[in-house]
């Protein structure tokens, strides 16, 4: 036993025991809260975004920059929010979205693959994780908010298409398809039709796209950071709103029902005797 385990085993006047007991409740709640925020996370990213993040041809160059930063945004600034007023972490938003990332792959694998045989390398989650480690990062440097939220949410934004390059640049190539230059994305569209809805089945890529080729890529990452800014600062707020607890006022017979100290005795009209206290 070390000695701040004796040091606290002294003040809380509790038994070693006790004192194992408790650890592993904290063991116990800090899984329920991981649960808790993948779940979260998981199900605002399929409220919001999720269609343009399934499959590999709907990750274009225009909306799925834009859309995807700005839907998850709103989970790491909140749980960042909680995290660093409640316990001073500055963890949120890397933790929220490494949760989120990874409960994406199991679906992905288990629901996608192992259901429906879609090839796994076509349904490739995006990742904001480099922009989630820089919030952090900034936060814990500057340990300022409004700092965070001008410069974190701006990198943010920016380096979402920068950190999914990597495994994304093959499929934009383009092909030959039956006399008309397409993407090497859209040529999976038309060999793997996904049931559902004509909207699945249509081309993404279109019109400034194609004649600009990677132009308006930036354009829609600059704006997706200027958006991230303003989330931010909302979602923060709404997070900092979630850590205050309010209380409500407990009446007198409340507490006598439950042998509260202070409470009243209706009946006798006088404070409740404690047992074993002097009269």
């Amino acid at each position: 036993m070390t000695e701040n385990d004796r040091a606290i085993l002294k003040v809380s006047e509790l038994s070693p025991q006790a004192i194992g007991w408790s650890r592993t409740l904290d063991l116990l709640i800090i899984v329920v809260a991981a649960f808790l925020i993948w779940s979260v996370s998981h199900i605002s990213f399929l409220l919001l975004g999720g269609d343009w993040d399934f499959f590999i041809d709907w990750k274009d160059r225009q909306y799925w920059i834009l859309i995807i930063p700005i839907t998850t945004i709103i989970m790491a600034a909140s749980f960042q929010a909680i995290f660093w007023n409640l316990f001073r972490l500055p963890i949120g938003a890397t933790a929220s979205l490494l949760l989120l990332l990874l409960g994406t792959w199991i679906v992905r694998y288990h629901s996608w693959e192992g259901l429906a045989y879609f090839p796994i390398s076509l349904v490739v989650p995006g990742t904001c994780l480099m922009g989630a480690l820089v919030l952090d990062a900034i936060l814990v440097l500057s340990r300022s908010w409004l700092v965070t939220g001008m410069f974190g949410a701006t990198l943010y934004g920016l380096l979402f298409y920068p950190a999914n390059w990597t495994y994304m640049a093959g499929y934009f190539q383009p092909v030959m398809n039956m006399g008309d230059m397409t993407s090497v994305a859209d040529l999976i569209g038309y060999v793997f039709p996904r049931a559902g809805t004509p909207e699945y089945i249509r081309i993404i890529e279109r019109g400034t796209l194609r004649t600009f080729g990677d132009t308006p890529t930036w354009v829609s990452a600059f704006f997706a950071a200027f958006v991230c800014i303003f989330l931010y600062y909302l979602f923060w707020g709404l997070g900092v709103l979630a850590c205050n607890a309010r209380f409500f006022p407990v009446g007198e017979r409340f507490k006598s029902l439950y042998g509260a100290k202070g409470a009243k005795d209706k009946t006798a009209g006088g404070p409740v005797t404690q047992p074993g206290a002097s009269s």
